[in-house]
This record gives structure tokens, C-alpha cells and sequence, in this order.
């Protein structure tokens, strides 16, 4: 059933799509050179969602290596409605696939620093036409509502300027190797959940170490909007720690390795547990960079909730709540 969903078909040109934007590296050097212009002392990076996520991961990607200028990750409802108080010296980063979600538009409309920069797949659109820089991202084909290869390419294309802007050859040879490793992983995928089987957990939690707090935010986003399971994204710590409070027999645990011998990783599954949630490690290729979890750990994520809302007999492609998603997003009637 796997095989016959866009969803799936999306995820096997992953890895194609990420070598094209990477190859390709359009605007990289542009948004590279606008974020690193002298009198810049913070970058603002904005979107919704996973586009948040993409955010996130740059923030968590700047805590480490080469010292480049602050990152503050900010959701673009904040932007939106005037809660947030932009400072001399800063400069926007919006992250938007399509280029017209509302809440960045409106932030730009009132009064957000300019030029700003940009990553999206659309350059032509509101947000990238607009632009003073603009990095393009590889989209083959996007049949499911569900982004794969935007949200890879937007995470990829992100820290690719930010290997550019601090000069940092380990993050940049690191992403050069990521599409074979992405390929690993999905490869890796597909026999891992099939001998899960058909899971039926009521709620569920994802946890990842240090950069793998995005690949768990992201792994529950895609756990909810594609097997309708309530679930939350969490630091390995708090899967622990406070996030292991609530869980029940039945409820499931997902855990996103980046190294091995993750002591925390082993201790907060053990934590988990001890709730008698089913725990289950995601099948996640050896990386050479943590930076890049967000990526390498999100083939796991993806087939292991197509696999479960399949099994619930859901549209993995269409969900039901898509036409709610696109009133709100963009405004659509």
C-alpha cells in the first residue's frame, strides 16, 4: 500500500532533490552575504511549522562551530501580529515553501526590517519576489500535502548558507554527503516498520538529542498530520523527564538516535518505558555532522506514519484537515 501513495513516491526522490539544491546552491551565496553584512547583529528566522522547524534547526546549528551572528528562531504569528520588537542591527530570514504563507506576508507588510532574505522553492511568489535574497530549494514533485522535499531541502539550503556565511568546511562536506545517507535511510526504512506492524498508540512522544530536538518536533508534526496520532516533540532530557509523566500502555515512544552511545537517548527510552509506552529507535544512518538531523532522521519518521495511518485506513496524501490548514494558512476561501 506503501508503494502506491505520493507520499512514498515524494520520499524516494528525496534524495535526488537534495543533491539538485545543494549542487545547484542558487542565491546560497546572496543570502550568505545579506545575513553576514556589517551593522547585522541578529538574524531573526521565521515560518510556521515545520517551516518553524527549518528555523530551529539553523538556531540549534549556530550553538555550535564556526561563530557566525545571533540566531533567534521566532514563529511567524509573532511577526504577524506585532509581539515582537525588532532591534537596530537585525535582519529577517523568512522560510516558506510556497512563498505566500499569510502570517509572513503580514509581518513584511508591516514594517519588518528590509531587504530581508529568503528560502523557498518558489521564487517567483509574495515572499520570494520580494526578497532581497533569495536561496532556491530543489521540488521535484510535491504529490502528497505533506512536504518531504521542501522541508528537507528548506533544512538543507538553511545550513548550507550558514556553512557559507562562518566559513565552515565540516558542516559543508558533512551536507555534501547527505543525500547518499538520506538514500541509506530510506532504504533502512521500510522492513523497520513493516515488522513493527500496524501500531495503534492513543498519543505518542518523539525525542533526539542536542540538533535532534528539530528532528523530533518534526517527527510528531509528521506523526500527527499523517497518522492522526496526538503527539509531542521533544529535547532527549525532557523525554525523561517531564514528557514521560503523561504517557500510558499503548502509547508510543519514538526515539531518534544521532550517535552512538547516547547514554541520555538509552536512559530517557528506559524512562519511557517505565510508563509502558512501546518504545521503538528509529533506524537512522551514521551522519557526520549532528547539525543535519533534522534530514537524516526524517525518512524513519515519514514511513513510520504513512505506515500507521495507512493501517488506520487514512489518505495519507489528502488528509481531512487539509482544506482547514489552507484557510488559515493562506487565506484560501
Amino acid at each position: 500500500m506503501l508503494d502506491e501513495t505520493g507520499l512514498w513516491r515524494d520520499l524516494t526522490e528525496l534524495p535526488e532533490t537534495l543533491a539538485a539544491t545543494l549542487d545547484a546552491r542558487i542565491g546560497f551565496a546572496d543570502v550568505a552575504e545579506l545575513l553576514g553584512a556589517p551593522g547585522v547583529r541578529r538574524v531573526v528566522a521565521s515560518g510556521n511549522g515545520a517551516a518553524y522547524y527549518v528555523c530551529l534547526a539553523l538556531w540549534l546549528a549556530s550553538l555550535e562551530g564556526r561563530e557566525g551572528p545571533e540566531v533567534q528562531a521566532v514563529p511567524s504569528g509573532l511577526l504577524a501580529q506585532g509581539a515582537f520588537a525588532w532591534r537596530r542591527g537585525d535582519v529577517l530570514l523568512t522560510v516558506s515553501s510556497s512563498g505566500e504563507f499569510r502570517d509572513l506576508i503580514e509581518a513584511v507588510d508591516a514594517g519588518a526590517p528590509a531587504p530581508y532574505a529568503a528560502v523557498t522553492s518558489t521564487p517567483g511568489s509574495t515572499i520570494g519576489s520580494r526578497a532581497g535574497a533569495c536561496a532556491l530549494v530543489s521540488v521535484a514533485h510535491q504529490r502528497a500535502v505533506t512536504h518531504t522535499q521542501a522541508f528537507c531541502g528548506n533544512v538543507v539550503a538553511a545550513l548550507a548558507v550558514w556553512a557559507k556565511l562562518t566559513s565552515d568546511p565540516l558542516l559543508a562536506s558533512a551536507l555534501a554527503r547527505l543525500p547518499e545517507q538520506v538514500d541509506e535511510g530510506l532504504r533502512a526504512s521500510r522492513p523497520w516498520a513493516d515488522e513493527l506492524g500496524a501500531l495503534d498508540a492513543p498519543n505518542a512522544v518523539a525525542f533526539g538529542s542536542g540538533p535532534a530536538w528539530t528532528a523530533a518536533l518534526e517527527a510528531a508534526l509528521l506523526l500527527k498530520e499523517v497518522s492522526g496520532i496526538p503527539t509531542e516533540g521533544v529535547e532527549t532530557r525532557e523525554g525523561a523527564t517531564s514528557t514521560m509523566m503523561a504517557l500510558r500502555p499503548g502509547d508510543l515512544a519514538l526515539s531518534l538516535p544521532t550517535r552512538a552511545g547516547d547514554e541520555l537517548l538509552a536512559e530517557a527510552e528506559t524512562a519511557c518505558a517505565g510508563r509502558g509506552a512501546r518504545v521503538v529507535r528509529a533506524p537512522v544512518p551514521a551522519t557526520d555532522d549532528a547539525r543535519l538531523a533534522a534530514v537524516s532522521t526524517f525518512p524513519a519518521s515519514a514511513v513510520l506514519s504513512a505506515s500507521i495511518g495507512l493501517a488506520h485506513g487514512l489518505d495519507v496524501d489528502q488528509p481531512a484537515w487539509t482544506d482547514a490548514y489552507y484557510r488559515v494558512a493562506r487565506g484560501a476561501p
